[in-house]
């Protein structure tokens, strides 16, 4: 269940092209040219104890810090809701695939929902914890996000991508299946009023680990979702080939916009086919490819 056991947390990556060599083939699949989903939209990734979705939240935090607009400017702005793991981890994760999170500062925003904004406060006056891996934003209550919405919408830019890591964690702390579903309604309302200003490529990403506990849950996020990426072990067992396999489907939101779109027959009308990709996981390496097409098989 934790991050902590999934094998990329656990791997060594040291140059910038890895990240393209990992998901190439899992962005062109979805025809997300930069890696990422459309503004506006709503991505939902599960996985369970067996196949780890949060295996793509790097991809989407070096993706988001590399996105260009066209007139090559980088100026999406990270906002990285953790529920399960600390700054620290994740700058320890991003380093190995290459990538600094100190030096993007400004466009890095760590809020750190796991450590009590109470004891978070004393270790920083205390000197305890680096400045490099302190908060950006800290829930003084995790059953009260209300000063966490008004920050998002107000202290940050309209090219904002948001990834929620751990959403499962709120109905772990008792909150919940309507108040996690009611804290991502109000992220994507968040979301989607930044993206219709038009001056950013806003979007919400959400990791939600699956099991009997959540699947309610998960059923409500589905029909609030653009696209559900689901990880999934295979029925044969893994192997040092494969891993696991992973089902892009639309989700509810996308479905609707593409029918209002073919009914008002727009030629641009909205288009998306699912997609199912094998993937396997080595020692410097995630590779996402067609069922049948590992190094094995080839």
């Amino acid at each position: 269940m934790s991050q902590l056991l999934h094998p990329l947390y656990r791997t060594s990556y040291s140059t910038h092209n890895t990240r393209a060599a990992m998901y190439k083939t899992l962005s062109s699949a979805v025809n997300w040219p930069q890696g990422l989903p459309e503004p506006g939209t709503t991505t939902v990734v599960c996985g369970d104890i067996e196949a780890d979705g949060s295996v793509v939240v790097p991809h989407f935090i070096q993706s988001a810090l590399q996105e260009t607009t066209p007139g090559g400017a980088t100026t999406t702005v990270v906002v990285l809701v953790s529920l399960t793991q600390t700054m620290s981890h994740y700058m320890h994760v991003m380093r190995k695939m290459g990538v600094n999170l100190a030096r993007h500062s400004g466009r890095f925003q760590f809020v750190d929902a796991l450590t009590p904004a109470t004891v978070a406060l004393e270790l920083a006056g205390n000197g305890l914890v680096a400045a490099a891996t302190r908060p950006h934003f800290a829930v003084p209550d995790r059953a009260d996000w209300s000063g966490f919405f008004r920050w998002l919408a107000h202290a940050q830019p309209p090219g904002c991508t948001v990834v929620v890591d751990g959403l499962c964690s709120l109905l772990d702390q008792g909150l919940g299946c309507d108040f996690a579903v009611g804290f991502v309604d109000t992220c994507r309302r968040i979301i989607e009023a930044k993206a219709a200003q038009g001056a950013g490529a806003a979007r919400l990403v959400a990791t939600l680990f699956l099991d009997d506990f959540s699947e309610a849950l998960a059923r409500s996020l589905v029909r609030r979702s653009h696209y559900v990426l689901s990880f999934e072990a295979l029925a044969s067992g893994s192997s040092t080939e494969v891993a696991g396999q992973l089902t892009v489907v639309p989700g509810h939101l996308f479905c609707h916009i593409q029918k209002k779109e073919k009914e008002e027959e727009k030629q641009s009308a909205a288009e998306f086919k699912p997609a199912l990709l094998h993937y396997r996981v080595s020692d410097t390496t995630v590779e996402f490819f067609s069922p049948g097409q590992s190094r094995m098989v080839l």
